[in-house]
């Protein structure tokens, strides 16, 4: 992947990312049962939509003042806040102090700098790649960041239980260690055109002049069809996904209630619960060991041909995993859905960087980031279809979703493979 030929800030980038990430996966997969505990379901429902809230807000004001300051000092404006709310996290879930709403207050400060840093560290990567390399960036991102969530994810599954106040700190510490890097070593990418002044007024007439300033940028953004198209389909993609642990996993445990064997030629039995961890597992480890070796394979490969065979790939395996219930199956399939995913996310993320215009990176950035929102929380509206439509209708909505994202895809790359702007179309 060529990580040391990359741009001294996406090195750097990338190592403070792995550490980041690792960090908080020791404490974020496991925060829903946290806050369960304390405070029951219902509340703790409430505050992941505020949580989600927060995120939306921050992205849309992040994206918007990345790409009027720079991305340096939004990243670092951000970072600062989010290592105080883990702090302060640590310290209200201490061994001497218990207080959840306090936690919870926090935890919007912390979502809503990271929804505002997100762009911001998207654009910066992009702002010193260049188009042939940025699939080989997509591809060491995607893979050290699939490497540090299954080793935080590990860790937090042993120690979050009875030593959350140390993971809390670890992560406080972990942020500071990254704020730090970025103040002294990352260089500001993006140094915005001077804008002239406006004539002094009223305090009402500058309030106004900057929100339809906002408004003004992100309509902009919304102008561009190709890149709403892409976005679509990137949301089709992701909401396929989340139905893992979602309406799948919940097929799976009401489908397989006691335990089955899972090879006929291993002792080995596995029930709904822990066929859908055996998925998640098998997804990530297939991540980690085999994205530099297809990297490898497919590298001199066209980028739509690889990114199409991939989504094929992919949306197969999902769909399948859908509707069976052999364990064995299942496995089968988790294997050729987690091959596609390898091979197509470094090209799709590639092409979305070269579609998107330099002076608004970071807008750009914060829609493509709310569609991903929009495509996680589909989650509640499969739930609610499943209880009223027999599975087979949900295997039919993801072959549609499948068919509707590819044809998607192939309009993008036929206008990017024919040399066409990718701009207002």
């Amino acid at each position: 992947m060529h990580f040391w030929k990359f741009d001294r800030n996406i090195q750097i980038r990338l190592m403070l990312q792995f550490l980041t990430t690792m960090a908080s996966m020791t404490v974020t997969p496991y925060l829903i049962v946290f806050f369960s505990k304390q405070l029951g379901t219902v509340v703790t429902g409430f505050m992941f939509l505020g949580v989600m809230v927060a995120s939306v807000t921050g992205s849309f004001a992040g994206g918007y003042v990345a790409d009027r300051i720079g991305r340096k000092k939004v990243i670092v404006a951000c970072e600062a806040v989010i290592f105080l709310s883990f702090l302060g996290v640590a310290f209200v879930n201490s061994p001497w102090l218990q207080l959840p709403y306090v936690t919870f207050i926090l935890f919007l400060f912390h979502h809503l700098c990271l929804g505002a840093s997100g762009p911001a560290y998207q654009a910066l990567i992009i702002d010193v790649s260049q188009p042939e390399n940025r699939r080989a960036i997509f591809t060491a991102s995607y893979w050290l960041n699939n490497l540090a969530v299954a080793i935080g994810g590990l860790v937090g599954a042993f120690l979050f239980d009875e030593h959350y106040f140390a993971l809390f700190l670890g992560v406080a510490v972990s942020i500071a260690i990254s704020l730090a890097i970025t103040i002294l070593l990352i260089k500001e990418t993006y140094v915005p055109e001077k804008r002239p002044r406006q004539a002094s007024g009223k305090q009402g007439q500058k309030d106004s002049s900057f929100m339809a300033d906002v408004l003004g940028a992100y309509q902009e953004v919304l102008k561009h069809r190709i890149f709403l198209l892409f976005t679509i389909a990137n949301l089709l993609i992701i909401a396929v996904e989340e139905q893992l642990t979602n309406v799948i996993g919940l097929r799976l445990v009401k489908e397989i209630p006691e335990p089955e064997q899972l090879f006929s030629f291993l002792a080995l039995q596995v029930d709904g619960m822990n066929l859908l961890g055996l998925l998640k597992t098998e997804n990530t480890v297939l991540v980690v060991c085999l994205t530099v070796l297809i990297s490898y394979v497919v590298k001199s490969m066209r980028d739509r041909t690889v990114l199409l065979s991939g989504l094929v790939l992919y949306f197969c395996g999902y769909a399948w995993i859908s509707f069976s219930s052999s364990p064995a199956v299942l496995l089968i399939a988790m294997f050729f859905a987690s091959l596609g995913e390898v091979m197509h996310i470094p090209v799709k993320q590639a092409l979305l960087a070269n579609m998107v215009p330099d002076h608004a990176r970071s807008t750009y950035m914060a829609v493509h980031s709310l569609f991903s929102i929009v495509g996680v929380s589909s989650a509640g509206v499969f739930i609610l279809v499943s209880a009223w439509v027999p599975n087979v209708a949900i295997t039919g909505m993801f072959v549609g979703m499948g068919l509707t994202c590819l044809v998607l895809f192939y309009r993008i790359t036929t206008r990017a493979h024919s040399g066409q702007r990718l701009g207002k179309q």
